[in-house]
């Protein structure tokens, strides 16, 4: 008995994990204005950099930033340690955050994060600011996280208040930052990002014998971390080799800072003056982390074809099996081979390589298998796409036909596809109510229940019209025009998404 109930506990603590409350983007550069190199498998020490404004003129900072996590139940622990350096300067700081999170009916998850414990000392041309414990640091942070299917998103706001003792801690000299800010995120296979946008008011109080110099200033900090999966096709030099070239994914790790601060100058004894300065200025940390080669395979009857290297990208992708000598692109595409296509393209978002869950192991007889159920009267458990197709509909990105049917062996249409796009990407609300209509010329041969697809996916570059301003929604795809779509989806996961979050936010070019 004791032994089922244990199972039991860690079924809920498993099943609540998968929810998707911790993700591998959101945090990665910590929230004091800084920005990191970003996630590298199997490591959890990232480069960094920092820019302060507590001695009246910004100091950029670099080194690097530890992020520990664990998971307890509903809890989870969070330890950002910094060490950084600028010349004979130096930062340190170790700060642990405790989130709580809650899941939603509506499956979203609204988180809220405290501070547990905060240290940090920074030297600046041999004056020491520090922050001996919490006390002297307040800090909120709330957080909501939409997991859709094959992208989560996550939005935000955040405010802290740091009082820094200056120099000996029976002087009175204080420096005092405060931050408000909101940050945005979004994290899938193909790629996340995180962008913040912070706002300081600094003020200043140092005896000076002659009286107490107050001062103040602002600063805007803006950043924007992402991380893509690339793909690129390497053609071998050999002519005298059995594969003609292979696609290479990488990953790419990029952070962007920019900022905006507004500063008293001092005089020759360190006393603020009434001129103000402007100082702006942007950092960027990037890298390569991972890169793997890809399966090549012989696209022989597709040589020359329009598709031929949306084609050869599918293959090297295992979205399309065998070795190609029986692919005929002009084919069409079956629901099936849709729904198998959308399980490789669509995938479920990863797993934060930074979290550690601590859970007690235990050990369950089983007296034989589970029973498996199709989710459809149509579809065996036999049948070579059961898996991929019942992971699309459990993870609601392609529905059934009506009377508990899929209809695998049916050709799948445009519009099917469009609206199997945007169920993936949870755009399903971005569409104008309670119907859309788009400026395809065929708008009205568009089925109702795919207008609202259509509309989203036209306006985010995810479908274009024909030469005569048509969709075709009605048309049965092809293996090859069914490629090049999901090519598109893959493009647009890897960097149309990323623009709303860069380019609208941050102006580095």
């Amino acid at each position: 008995m004791k032994k089922r109930v244990t199972a039991l506990i860690l079924a809920i603590i498993a099943a609540f994990l998968m929810c998707g409350q911790a993700f591998a983007r959101e945090g990665i550069c910590g929230y004091e204005g800084g920005i990191s190199s970003g996630e590298v498998p199997d490591n959890t020490t990232f480069d960094y950099k920092e820019v302060t404004f507590i001695s009246g003129k910004p100091v950029v900072f670099e080194g690097t930033l530890l992020i520990k996590k664990s998971q307890r139940q509903d809890k989870l622990t969070t330890t950002y340690t910094y060490n950084l350096r600028n010349g004979e300067n130096t930062l340190t700081r170790v700060l642990t955050f405790t989130t709580e999170s809650e899941k939603k009916e509506n499956g979203q998850i609204t988180e809220t994060v405290s501070l547990t414990s905060a240290r940090e000392s920074v030297i600046i041309n041999g004056i020491t600011y520090s922050i001996p414990n919490r006390n002297y640091y307040q800090f909120a942070r709330s957080n909501l996280i939409d997991p859709r299917p094959a992208v989560s998103y996550h939005a935000g706001s955040i405010w802290s208040r740091k009082v820094y003792q200056v120099g000996a801690a029976n002087d009175g000299n204080t420096i005092t930052v405060e931050c408000t800010g909101n940050f945005y995120g979004y994290d899938q296979y193909w790629g996340n990002a995180e962008s913040l946008l912070l706002d300081y008011v600094i003020s200043g109080e140092r005896n000076t014998g002659d009286g107490v110099d107050v001062w103040g200033g602002t600063a805007t900090i803006a950043i924007s971390s992402t991380s893509t999966e690339q793909l690129e096709y390497f053609e071998n030099k050999p002519n005298q080799i059995s594969f003609a070239g292979s696609y290479v994914q990488s990953r790419m790790n990029s952070s962007v800072l920019e900022y905006t601060c507004m500063l008293p100058e001092f005089d020759a004894k360190g006393v603020s003056t009434d001129r103000i300065v402007t100082y702006n200025d942007s950092l960027i940390i990037e890298t390569f982390p991972t890169q793997k080669r890809l399966p090549s395979v012989d696209v022989r009857n597709a040589r020359g074809h329009w598709a031929e290297n949306d084609i050869r990208l599918m293959f090297g992708l295992e979205v399309f099996k065998g070795n190609g000598s029986d692919f005929y692109p002009d084919n069409y595409m079956t629901r099936a081979e849709f729904a198998a296509a959308m399980a490789k393209i669509a995938r479920e978002v990863p797993q934060d390589p930074t979290l550690v869950t601590r859970t007690t192991a235990t050990t369950r007889r089983t007296t034989g298998k589970e029973a498996v159920v199709s989710p459809f009267d149509d579809v065996s458990i036999d049948n070579i796409y059961f898996n991929e197709i019942k992971s699309a509909f459990e993870r609601g990105i392609m529905l059934g036909k009506g009377d508990n049917r899929f209809a695998p062996n049916e050709y799948i249409t445009k519009a099917e596809a469009v609206v199997v796009f945007i169920r993936a990407l949870g755009f399903e609300s971005l569409a104008p109510a309670p119907v859309a209509v788009t400026s395809f010329r065929d708008n009205d041969l568009i089925p109702e229940h795919a207008r609202n697809a259509a509309y989203v996916a036209q306006k985010i570059g995810l479908i274009q019209s024909d030469n005569k301003g048509n969709m075709n929604p009605n048309k049965k795809l092809t293996k090859a025009e069914g490629a090049a779509m999901l090519k598109n989806l893959i493009k647009y996961l890897q960097e149309g998404i990323r623009k709303d979050y860069r380019d609208r936010l941050i102006n580095y070019y």
